[in-house]
């Protein structure tokens, strides 16, 4: 019975996409990781006597998120899968509808920011370090390089490894759709890290158009940008109105 499983799955592996398999199965473990050794709760009970606490669980959280879903993505991507980081979105080619991209979406970035200060819970939530604490230049650089480095992690997860895996098994549509589901899942409670509703709603229209801008631009760059701008404005707008 077991070596008729084993045959089984070795058939099944066989006929299918291995990078695709080898990928979900990638996501699955450093997802596992981030949501247990890389959440605020866990960094507070690892180091409860650590000074502004409050600060470095922020720090931490967007440092691992980097380490799992860039550094060990990269290695996985270019050990594993033996490809190129550039075919899974590290490449810039499209420079001319890439930056056009950007600069149609700055001011969308600032209204979608701008919106936040409607929200009672967007206003309790962000920005995720208290910036009136927290406000010596050099604890706020390295906030938002944290903060940057964290959507690099992101955006090389979602719109470059698991969209590229899937999208000749899936369709470029149900590539977009798959990893939207997975994003706008880990945006939710279910994910152990429940954001608020509004930002959970919005997650799957953003993770739509910047799955199709990154398979139009085949690259995470335009993505990684915009995203974190908002991110930006979101923190900038909540700041000065409360």
């Amino acid at each position: 019975m077991k070596k008729e499983i084993i045959q089984e799955f070795t058939e099944m592996n066989r006929t299918s996409d291995k990078n695709l398999n080898l990928s979900l199965l990638f996501a699955c473990i450093i997802l596992f990781i981030y949501c247990y050794f890389g959440s605020f709760s866990f960094f507070e009970k690892t180091f409860t006597d650590l000074p502004d606490l409050g600060y470095w669980k922020i720090i931490y959280h967007n440092c691992m998120y980097f380490v799992l879903a860039f550094g060990c993505g990269l290695m996985f991507t270019k050990f594993i899968l033996r490809k190129s980081p550039k075919d899974f979105g590290l490449a810039f080619t499209q420079k001319k509808l890439s930056l056009i991209l950007i600069l149609i979406a700055i001011p969308i970035a600032a209204l979608c920011g701008l919106s936040c200060i409607g929200d009672e819970q967007m206003i309790a939530t962000y920005p995720l370090v208290d910036l009136n604490r927290y406000g010596a230049w050099n604890l706020v650089l390295g906030y938002y390089i944290s903060y940057f480095l964290y959507y690099i992690g992101w955006e090389y997860l979602f719109r470059g490894l698991l969209l590229n895996a899937s999208k000749e098994k899936m369709g470029i549509v149900g590539a977009i759709l798959f990893t939207t589901l997975i994003s706008a899942l880990i945006h939710t409670s279910i994910g152990a890290f429940g954001k608020p509703m509004i930002e959970t709603l919005s997650a799957i229209p953003a993770g739509i158009i910047f799955g199709y801008i990154a398979y139009k631009t085949k690259s995470i760059y335009p993505t990684l940008i915009i995203h974190a701008l908002i991110g930006f404005f979101t923190d900038l707008f909540i700041f000065l109105y409360a």
